[in-house]
C-alpha cells in the first residue's frame, strides 16, 4: 500500500486502540506508522465480536438443551475450532468431534476430561458445568 493510500490517526478521538500499519516509502523500504481505528475499523471490529458472541450463546443454549457437550461451549467461548482443540488438547480431531456428543462426553475419564481443562485454562468442575 501507498504511504497516501495509508489513513493514519494520530487524533485519540477516533478511539482507544492502536494499530500498526505499513505503507511503502519511496526507494520500495516499508515504513510502519501507528495510529488510532477509525470509525470503520471499529464498525467492522464490532460487528465481528458481535458475531462472535452470537455464536457463544447459540452453544451454550445447544448444551443446556442437551445437544452436544460442554466441550463446543468452551471451545466458541475460547475462539477455537476443532483442529486448534486437537492440538491443544492432544486428541485426534475426530475424537474430539466423537466428543461432542452429550451421552460421551458423560463417559469420559477425569485424565481426559482434564486435558480438556488445561486447554481451555479452566478447573475440571468448570468443565462440567455450562455458567
Amino acid at each position: 500500500m501507498d504511504e497516501s493510500q495509508n489513513p493514519v490517526y494520530k487524533d485519540k478521538a477516533h478511539g482507544q486502540f492502536r494499530e500498526l500499519s505499513y505503507s511503502y516509502k519511496d526507494g520500495g523500504n516499508f515504513d510502519q506508522t501507528v495510529g488510532f481505528h477509525d470509525q470503520v475499523d471499529r464498525l467492522v471490529l464490532q460487528q465481528a465480536w458481535d458475531l462472535f458472541h452470537e455464536r457463544i450463546e447459540a452453544a451454550k443454549q445447544r448444551v443446556l438443551a442437551g445437544e452436544v457437550s460442554p466441550i463446543v461451549y468452551y471451545m466458541e467461548k475460547n475462539l477455537l475450532d476443532p483442529l486448534n482443540l486437537s492440538m491443544m488438547a492432544g486428541f485426534s480431531v475426530w475424537r474430539v468431534k466423537w466428543h461432542f456428543r452429550p451421552g460421551v462426553f458423560k463417559r469420559l475419564k477425569e485424565p481426559t476430561l482434564q486435558k480438556y481443562a488445561a486447554a481451555f485454562n479452566i478447573t475440571l468442575d468448570q468443565l462440567k458445568k455450562v455458567d
